[in-house]
């Protein structure tokens, strides 16, 4: 016979041996004749078999005997807690808290009859009874540590934050160990930041790094909190440290792309760059979308061939390639190589899905638009004229492309045809995405046609839509001095100074009106325009003008 079945068989003699025990005394307490003699004999023993078996863990012979022995004497409480107990540890919580009810009535102050009260209530998730039983326990026994834990979960668990960071904050004043301590700080920074204190949660998680200095979890949290709070040079000071004691590669990898992308925030893509290259070699990481960025943020920086000949091998690496073909040809675009953007687009159409055809159209039509204005600026009206043609093929209600016609032709002084294209330009305007823009262009128009009732109208609809234009209120002002309406045309050019105050015109037109009556504010403005522009002639003949005649 092996040990481990003897220890069986003797296990089981101990407990028969015990039971018939109980047995004996249930049968001795209902046979006796002499209620003095029961109680005598009955009260220390019972008390101290239940108390045996519970140590047991001898549930059901607990609540036998307590049960029979409280039949009798029913105002034994140490019994009766007992028995309440035995009820808990045997998940029987509706008959514990029938027995927790009879003992409070009795004792209301019985701390550990509470506890268990508590505890049956928690197990029937009854959490705001529960709370009302460790409310009460808390109150007279704030050092027990238990307790303490217990409420603070319970708050936690129901979404009383602000109860559960005060019961939590007792909690840590009572702990010993620094890793018990550590864990609580974990959890009041959670709840300071569930609740936006945002100070109270960088103060609990720099706690726990006092005693965890080098806790990753811990810094990563403190991290996004600084994210979160848009402090990113912190954000970014807290990464550089982690990169001195991290060394798991999956880490690693967070803390580069984070640093990645926190320097994109910061604008400063030369880091950007350093740490994007980084990435290439490490294991996890997705080497083309690093390469990607690199490219990209070469473009940012205006290094268009360094960016333009990494998207080129990104573009061989790829099968499809689309996404990547679609920022190789806006980089062909920004360095002004139409042509090659042009075949890019071209070869994309070739394989497109019909989605990817109707973005390529899109950009394609844009990309004959900057053609354009390219052609504009060099005044080769014949060929961009030629490239808004072909925009339209591409998607002829893009008001883009009437705009710019519109704009060739004020150029080259035809009036009429360039209201005519910036009415339609308005009319494809579904969204009103560059209503000012249009309304501006046709009330110049309107000027230059001697058509002033059409050009206020033009300016009045702008202001109602944009009553913080600038160059629409620098047009009111031309308009209202043009009426000798001095009044209103100054407020008009001082509204459009507050708006922006590089708009030089509006500086000089205010001061012409100033000549009249405020001579030294007039010299003060031309004075300003002057450092703005030092070869302003117009300014700078009107200043002189003033001073001579000052000087006679």
């Amino acid at each position: 016979m092996t040990d481990s079945n003897i220890i069986i068989i003797i296990t089981a003699f101990v407990i028969a041996i015990a039971a018939i025990y109980v047995l004996y005394s249930i049968i001795l307490f209902q046979g006796s004749s002499k209620k003095g003699d029961e109680l005598q004999l009955s009260t220390k023993n019972i008390l101290d078999q239940v108390e045996v078996l519970f140590d047991k863990k001898e549930y059901s012979l607990v609540q036998l005997l307590a049960t029979k022995y409280l039949d009798r004497v029913p105002s034994h409480i140490d019994v009766r807690v007992y028995l309440a107990k035995a009820y808990y540890e045997d998940r029987k919580y509706n008959q514990a808290i029938k027995q927790c009810s009879i003992i409070l009535k009795k004792k209301s102050g019985n701390l550990e009859t509470r506890k268990v009260l508590g505890d049956c209530y928690i197990k029937k998730q009854a959490y705001s009874k529960a709370i009302k039983e460790y409310e009460y326990l808390f109150e007279y026994s704030k050092n027990d540590k238990d307790v303490v834990r217990t409420l603070a979960q319970l708050y936690r668990d129901t979404d009383q934050l602000y109860s559960a960071i005060g019961v939590y904050e007792v909690l840590s004043d009572l702990l010993d160990l620094d890793e018990d301590i550590a864990d609580v700080q974990s959890i009041l920074a959670e709840l300071n930041e569930e609740i936006h204190d945002y100070p109270a949660a960088f103060e609990a998680y720099k706690r726990r790094l006092g005693i965890y200095p080098n806790d990753v979890e811990t810094n990563k949290k403190l991290t996004e909190l600084y994210i979160k709070i848009k402090n990113y040079p912190v954000a970014i000071e807290t990464l550089l440290y982690m990169l001195t004691f991290v060394t798991d590669a999956k880490t690693l990898l967070w803390v580069y792309e984070t640093l990645v992308t926190l320097y994109v925030e910061q604008e400063d893509y030369d880091k950007a760059i350093e740490y994007s290259e980084k990435l290439i070699d490490m294991p996890g990481s997705n080497e083309f979308k690093a390469r990607n960025n690199i490219a990209e943020f070469n473009i940012k920086l205006n290094r268009l061939s360094e960016g333009v000949a990494i998207l080129e091998d990104l573009v061989m690496m790829t099968q499809n390639g689309f996404d990547v073909t679609l920022e190789l040809a806006d980089a062909y675009i920004q360095q002004k190589e139409y042509q090659k953007a042009l075949e890019k687009y071209t070869l994309l159409l070739d394989k497109a899905t019909q989605r990817e055809a109707k973005t390529v159209n899109l950009l394609m039509c844009t990309l004959y638009i900057k053609w354009a204005v390219d052609m504009a600026e060099q005044e080769k009206y014949d060929e961009s004229y030629e490239f808004l043609k072909n925009a339209t093929q591409y998607n002829a209600i893009n008001p883009e492309i009437y705009y710019n016609v519109a704009n060739n032709n004020y150029k080259q002084k035809n009036f009429t045809s360039c209201v005519e294209a910036v009415n339609k330009a308005l009319e494809y305007d579904k969204q009103n995405e560059y209503k000012a823009k249009y309304l501006l262009l046709l009330s110049e128009a309107h000027h230059q046609l001697g058509n002033f009732f059409e050009e206020k109208k033009a300016l009045t609809d702008l202001l109602k839509f944009d009553e913080k234009n600038p160059s629409g209120l620098y047009r009111v002002g031309l308009m209202y001095a043009a009426q000798h309406d001095f009044k209103n045309a100054e407020d008009a050019f001082k509204k459009a100074i507050l708006y922006n105050p590089e708009l030089i015109q509006a500086k000089y037109n205010l001061a012409l009106l100033y000549e009249n009556n405020n001579r030294d504010k007039a010299k003060e403005l031309y004075m300003e325009v002057l450092e703005q522009d030092p070869t302003f002639e117009e300014a700078k003949n009107a200043l002189a003008d003033l001073s001579t005649s000052d000087f006679f």
